[in-house]
């Protein structure tokens, strides 16, 4: 038996993370004010604000669309930025449904930062989920360095997404 996380898996442990700060921002709404220790994203709203915006982009990109500049909203305010984030979830998930695993894995040239990147779309799509794993495991720390407790356990040991 091979050793493997399947997307979908991956997918529900990042949703069980998105809850969890969801939650965490509408009990503690200064929390989206606290300042991130690298000053690249300002605060932990503006770092929510760009995991939402990052994977709208790359849904883009795998759909071959022009690409979003803005998410439109502040990053101060958690409610309208943890809905897009909802709506933004909901296309990739549709995507991922109707993409053939076959084409899933054909290489492609993606452009990011006005340079190609060749990579297949499973890559990409993987990408999407590491990247907000990542960024909320920064949050984290901004979140302890202000003197508040993150919500819940956020290692994958804790996670229900499977077994």
């Amino acid at each position: 038996m091979p050793l493997s996380m399947t997307y979908q898996e991956f997918l529900r442990y990042t949703m069980e993370e998105r809850e969890k700060w969801r939650r965490f921002c509408a009990v503690h709404p200064e929390a989206m004010e606290h300042p991130m220790p690298s000053p690249r994203y300002g605060t932990i709203g503006k770092l929510i604000d760009h995991i939402f915006l990052v994977e709208r982009r790359h849904l883009q990109r795998l759909r071959g669309e022009a690409l979003s500049e803005r998410t439109g909203l502040t990053g101060n305010n958690a409610p309208p930025l943890f809905d897009y984030g909802a709506s933004v979830r909901r296309e990739l998930e549709q995507y991922v449904a109707d993409l053939d695993e076959d084409v899933a894995d054909q290489l492609r040239q993606f452009e990011v930062r006005e340079q190609p990147w060749p990579m297949s779309a499973r890559k990409l799509l993987f990408h999407i989920l590491v990247h907000e794993t990542r960024h909320w495991a920064q949050i984290a720390l901004a979140v302890r360095a202000a003197g508040l407790e993150p919500p819940g356990d956020h290692d994958l040991f804790y996670s229900k997404a499977f077994h």
